[in-house]
């Protein structure tokens, strides 16, 4: 009888289990088509067992590839979920770059003997922590313009990075596609994405000569 209970237990919970994955993966999917059509971007998903699987949007935006999907890192109970956008550079060189809200885990970092670079605006570079391979060039290049708009993405609660990666330039942070409010904050830095992907085009035909 304990050994019925507890596979009938085992059972009910794996029941929940896969009822909020598919409710998860609906309201992502949801989301994301709403997003589609208001935009004019293309929803494209692959199925994993009949469910919902790999949702992503793309498309362009002011003549840039633009893209929105999620993403893990890790495995079994270190597992994390992101949700990130991205926008593609016209041309990209040797540039690379990350923007991250300073605290503890900058600390760590600082701790352990990484480095991080002054703009020269005190608000700014004590709210953001800036790592490049050309710390002359984005200090300049981090015009009072970007520095607004990245201290407005934090006032707006953005609590993700920006970064050059795999040729993009990204915004990335912990969560869920089935997060309307979420989106809509992956959303809100766009703008700020296309004036990082200027500079990475700056520096790209700098490096051309």
């Amino acid at each position: 009888m304990a050994i019925l209970i507890q596979l009938l237990m085992f059972a009910a919970i794996a029941g929940v289990v896969l009822w909020l994955v598919v409710l998860q993966g609906r309201k992502a999917r949801a989301n994301l088509q709403a997003l589609a059509q208001r935009q004019g971007l293309t929803l494209t998903e692959k199925k994993t067992f009949g469910l919902a699987a790999d949702l992503q949007l793309a498309g362009e935006a002011a003549g840039r590839p633009l893209r929105f999907w999620s993403y893990q890192t890790g495995s079994g109970k270190s597992r994390t979920t992101w949700v990130a956008v991205s926008v593609q550079p016209r041309a990209a060189g040797r540039l690379t770059f990350e923007l991250r809200r300073q605290g503890f885990t900058t600390r760590i970092m600082e701790f352990f003997g990484t480095k991080e670079i002054a703009v020269g605006d005190a608000a700014f570079d004590a709210a953001w922590f800036v790592q490049t391979n050309q710390p002359e060039f984005l200090a300049a290049a981090l015009v009072p313009e970007i520095r607004a708009r990245g201290m407005a993405a934090l006032a707006a609660r953005a609590k993700g990075s920006f970064s050059l990666k795999d040729g993009a330039v990204r915004y990335a942070e912990q969560g869920t596609l089935a997060s309307a409010v979420q989106l809509a904050r992956l959303q809100q830095q766009v703008p700020l994405l296309h004036y990082l992907a200027d500079l990475t085009d700056v520096a790209a035909a700098a490096e051309r000569g």
